[in-house]
């Protein structure tokens, strides 16, 4: 037990010749300058500068020591053998054997107890030396200078001007007359959205800072700080699943003004947006950008016009009978409703047509099998094969009506100016449009004992700047001289040729119809069945319907035989 007895000691020892003392040290030179801390993004629109210094500082180099701890351990050899020389001495002072004196006995039991405790002096280090963790400085050796760059986070009264600018024009200027806490915060996306940019790709905005005798450049994208969202300027948008025009992928109806997040251009005709957790797709024609920050609350702006079924709007229900089935009616309705290319769509003109099929079957008598009914054409043909059937087997005791309902076009011929139907592709080569002299010309070869035509088609969408209402309605005339030239033929237009047809609806009312139709099932609704009563009623209420909701005049136009009526005097 007494061999494995340790002890520690302590001292201080040199670590460096040349430590520099960072206590003890004086600035020699400070050059501030701004530096961007943080990158820009809609949710953080704010320009964040902060102030640094380039500091050159002289520290005093000292000789460095610290203290560490040595553990020690008995030599055991050194110990035995001390002990022995200490236990002969002993011997030899005590024994009589010897016969020593008295002073040659004291002598010989000193040695004996200095040789008994040399062995424990002899003690053999016990590992490393452990420093413990304190250290001092002592003499100066000399200097040490460095340069370090440092943030500056007091209050500086030097002054900063801030210039923002877009497109070479001044966004807003502004002198900050001290710097609180080395930061400078200057906030852009309330100033841009000011701006109200539509431009899908609107590029760089600049901001330039003088501060101390530097200018400082930065340019960002505007995209950097506000985020695009698509803004309906049409009636109506459809919201779609795909980049597609199909009546089964549409989610929803987007009502004009309603704003929603764009995420990307496809195809360069449609916008891919965000709505709720779908992936969704309205036109590029029907929409505008508009930039907005990124605590824009789309929520509010998104107005969605809710899916009326068809017969919940009141000329739907209650369809009166006005008479018997007639075997030998025929009907032919044309409705083109889904442009895909660059026009809008012309909503509710399907349903159009079928609230006039829905009256000719349960109010004036026409079968099933006789009424044809053509959605979305975009090839010629297919009318004049359904007008060939029709033809095939009309007599003199057929009654035939046709409406037709679309966007039209004024073309340029030999002949003059010819209006058209427009097909509902526009760009596809195999398209053509609906030539409407060919058209009426072929319905009044039709042997019949009276022809109706309606016609809903709304030319002003590509009318030429360089054509008057007045002379649209000349050429309207020609054509309608080509069917009406006959009695008992009579075409009735839902307005001039050169003024839009308009929708029934506002932001109190919709009716889910265009005027015409809904106020020529009106009239049959209170049962009209002469068409000049049909046509008092059209001429009293279209106008003032198309002023009261839209501020804009609309009027219907009657060519033809003004005797006509669904109740014929039998001959």
């Amino acid at each position: 037990m007494l061999l494995s007895v340790s002890c520690t000691t302590s001292r201080w020892v040199v670590k460096d010749r040349e430590a520099v003392d960072s206590s003890d040290s004086k600035v020699l030179n400070e050059e501030t300058f701004l530096h961007l801390s943080d990158s820009l993004s809609p949710e953080n629109p704010v320009l964040k500068l902060e102030v640094l210094s380039n500091t050159t500082f002289q520290y005093t180099e000292k000789i460095l020591v610290e203290r560490t701890i040595q553990e020690y351990r008995l030599r055991p050899g050194f110990v035995i053998l001390g002990l022995a020389g200490g236990a002969a001495a002993f011997y030899a002072g005590n024994s009589s054997q010897l016969g020593g004196n008295r002073m040659q006995s004291i002598t010989l039991n000193t040695i004996g107890a200095l040789l008994s405790v040399s062995g424990f002096f002899n003690l053999k280090p016990d590992g490393e030396p452990r420093p413990v963790g304190e250290e001092r400085y002592l003499n100066d050796t000399g200097t040490f200078i460095e340069t370090d760059t440092v943030r500056v986070d007091k209050n500086i009264s030097s002054p900063a001007n801030v210039s923002v600018t877009y497109n070479n024009r001044t966004v807003f200027e502004e002198e900050i007359e001290q710097i609180s806490g080395g930061q400078i915060n200057i906030p852009l996306a309330n100033r841009f959205e000011d701006l109200k940019l539509t431009d899908p790709q609107p590029g760089q905005f600049e901001v330039e800072i003088e501060f101390q005798d530097s200018t400082y450049h930065y340019s960002n994208p505007v995209s950097s700080i506000l985020d695009p969202y698509a803004r309906v300027n049409t009636d109506f948008t459809e919201l779609r699943r795909e980049p597609a025009v199909n009546p089964e992928n549409v989610l929803a109806q987007l009502a004009e003004g309603s704003q929603v997040y764009v995420e990307g251009i496809h195809n360069n005709d449609w916008y891919k947006v965000r709505y709720g957790i779908f992936e969704s797709y309205i036109r590029r024609d029907d929409a505008e950008i508009q930039w907005r920050t990124a605590n824009f609350s789309e929520d509010t702006e998104i107005i969605t016009i809710p899916t009326v079924p068809f017969g919940n709007i009141d000329v739907e229900s209650n369809i009166p009978h006005l008479r018997e089935d007639i075997q030998s009616a025929q009907a032919l309705i044309v409705t083109n409703e889904s442009y895909v290319e660059s026009l809008p769509q012309r909503r509710y003109t399907h349903r159009d047509g079928r609230l006039i099929e829905a009256y000719l079957k349960d109010g004036l008598g026409y079968q099933d099998e006789n009424i044809h009914f053509l959605k979305d054409i975009n090839d010629p043909q297919q009318v004049f094969d359904i007008i060939e059937k029709i033809d095939s087997s009309a007599d003199e005791n057929t009654e035939l009506f046709v409406y037709i309902a679309g966007y039209g076009a004024i073309k340029a011929d030999q002949e003059g100016n010819e209006l058209f139907l427009k097909n509902i592709e526009q760009e596809s080569n195999a398209a053509v449009d609906l030539p409407l002299k060919a058209f009426l010309t072929r319905l009044g070869n039709i042997p019949a004992q009276q022809k109706w035509v309606l016609a809903d088609i709304d030319f002003s969408i590509s009318m030429p700047d360089s054509l008057s209402n007045y002379q649209v309605e000349q050429y309207m005339a020609s054509h309608a001289s080509a069917f009406t030239e006959d009695p008992n033929t009579a075409l009735l237009l839902g307005s001039e040729p050169g003024r839009p047809s308009r929708l029934y609806r506002s932001s109190t009312e919709d009716k889910n119809h265009h005027i015409f139709p809904y106020l020529f099932a009106r009239a049959l609704q209170q049962h009209r069945t002469d068409i000049i009563q049909i046509y008092s009623l059209l001429n009293q209420n279209i106008s003032y319907t198309s002023r009261r909701l839209h501020d804009r005049s609309q009027s219907p136009m009657l060519y033809g035989d003004r005797t006509l009526s669904f109740f014929i005097p039998e001959r």
